[in-house]
């Protein structure tokens, strides 16, 4: 009772810490941090949590966040407070976060949320409407900060270049499906962020930009897309030394409900087509399983063979 009692301490001032990080006062919460008393892998997953959640809900300070996790994952004594008969780190649990928010697939979290509402028996359009709005802005949020966080994490040295390099190339693999503009601006934020450094050694990033740029060719692309690349193009030209962000539209919001009017159609669009979609695929279910039953109650009324 009293080790869970002062894991809840522990926990508490890590969340009035993360909560009230900014660029004043970061270096003093990081030393705060620092001096808390993990003894644990549970409390340290607990602790790593409520960073990696609080860096992706405050997207304007992602580069604070992970300021202070690189200090923190270079501070020996931070992460020998651990037991010592175990590999686990807070660089490892940080970076199997980021991993799984990366490849988290979309069609499969929407496939989960569906069976979710048909078990709680969500049929009224309005609420199914509003679920599927907000499950989109969060989805396409949550990624896109992901990423920028992984850029930054990258510029502090406390993301591996070879994972980074693994990202940008997954990211640049063409997938026909409806997430491929989300893909690409996720590319372009990462990009954005790990330009400069990459730009000194031997990967091919004009290759990579050429590629985005020939993109843009592509109808339908949101012209947010495109002022991203062409600013990607710019800055590559000058050697990256123009790293201003330039922002998808969305992400200075918290929530869908915060967006303005025009900004909630996107979401609305997207959503009446997976509703479209979703009656279409159960109607078709039903009538597959009212043929078959027809076909079952004939066969069950031939007679037998002499």
């Amino acid at each position: 009772m009293e080790q869970k009692n002062n894991s809840d301490q522990v926990l508490n001032t890590v969340r009035s810490i993360v909560y009230h990080l900014n660029d004043v006062n970061w270096v003093k919460m990081t030393q705060k941090m620092m001096a808390l008393p993990i003894n644990n892998v549970k409390l340290l997953d607990d602790i790593t949590n409520i960073i990696f959640d609080r860096a992706l809900k405050r997207q304007n300070y992602t580069h604070i966040y992970a300021q202070m996790c690189a200090r923190l994952i270079n501070d020996s004594k931070f992460n020998n407070l651990i037991a010592t008969d175990t590999e686990i780190t807070f660089q490892k649990v940080l970076l199997k976060k980021c991993h799984d928010v990366f490849y988290s697939n979309y069609q499969e979290e929407l496939n989960k949320l569906k069976d979710t509402m048909k078990n709680d028996n969500m049929v009224p359009k309005k609420c199914l409407s509003g679920v599927l709005n907000n499950f989109l802005f969060d989805f396409q949020k949550r990624s896109i900060c992901n990423c920028r966080f992984i850029g930054e994490l990258f510029k502090n040295g406390a993301f591996p270049e070879k994972y980074i390099l693994k990202c940008i190339g997954d990211l640049g693999k063409e997938k026909n499906d409806n997430n491929y503009e989300l893909q690409m601006h996720c590319l372009c934020i990462i990009l954005q962020s790990v330009g400069l450094i990459l730009s000194k050694t031997s990967y091919d990033l004009n290759k990579k930009i050429n590629k985005l740029v020939s993109s843009m060719e592509n109808y339908g692309m949101s012209s947010t897309l495109k002022c991203l690349i062409k600013k990607l193009k710019i800055m590559n030209s000058k050697g990256w030394m123009d790293e201003e962000p330039v922002k998808f539209a969305g992400t200075n919001y918290n929530a869908y409900r915060d967006l303005p009017p025009h900004m909630q159609m996107v979401y609305r669009v997207r959503s009446k087509k997976i509703m479209s979609d979703w009656a279409y695929d159960e109607s078709h279910d039903h009538r597959l399983n009212v043929v078959n039953n027809y076909k079952i109650e004939v066969r069950s009324n031939i007679p037998p063979k002499l």
